[in-house]
């Protein structure tokens, strides 16, 4: 089914500020090792390098890389040790409230990555922006919440996901779906968290 409002499916929307904390650990963390081993030497990179990796680490895994991915199927949330996966079948609501959240009959699942603007969002919204959006943002009297404004991180991501949402339900596509909700711990991302952290303290004793 084509779409007016997502294409090139599956997307990945991130926090405006995400590449900047990515690119900034990555350049920082490699200044610093490259500090510790230009003046301080073996003995220096040893003490000091797995607190340089676990802290650019810990900028990424935290601030970087949640994101929220729209695909045809269904959404995934990553945020940090943990992951949501939920289909459009199960969701009852697109929240923007504190962050862009996908509300279901069970429970409601938060995006970290995209976060409601709030009043910097309303001071810089245009007319033309608030009109025509999916009948699902607007509450009574076509009032709209400003996190829900479309030049905001959560008031976009939620744009394209309600617009996206709304068109499969009037297809008819979700008829025949059942509701799927999957929650998973983010062993991977976790271990590497907690590992390099461990191997920060035990450094010291070097």
């Amino acid at each position: 089914m084509k779409s007016q409002y997502v294409q090139n499916l599956p997307l990945t929307l991130r926090a405006r500020s995400a590449p900047f904390y990515t690119g900034g650990a990555a350049l920082i963390g490699l200044i610093l090792l490259l500090t510790l081993a230009f003046y301080g030497g073996p003995a220096a990179l040893a003490r000091w390098g797995f607190w340089v990796l676990w802290g650019a680490y810990s900028i990424w895994y935290l601030l970087g890389r949640p994101a929220l991915v729209i695909d045809r199927q269904e959404l995934k949330v990553l945020n940090p040790g943990v992951s949501h996966r939920v289909n459009y079948r199960a969701l009852v609501d697109v929240s923007t409230r504190f962050h862009l959240t996908l509300v279901t009959a069970r429970r409601s699942y938060q995006a970290f990555a995209l976060p409601a603007s709030g009043m910097l969002a309303s001071r810089s919204a245009h007319r033309a922006q608030l009109q025509s959006l999916p009948a699902i943002s607007y509450g009574p009297g076509r009032s709209l919440r400003t996190s829900d404004l479309p030049n905001s991180a959560a008031g976009s991501a939620a744009l394209l996901l309600r617009g996206y949402w709304q068109e499969q339900v009037e297809a008819g596509v979700l008829d025949s779906q059942e509701a799927l909700e999957v929650s998973e711990p983010d062993w991977k991302g976790l271990g590497l968290f907690l590992g390099l952290g461990l191997l920060s303290l035990l450094s010291l004793f070097l």
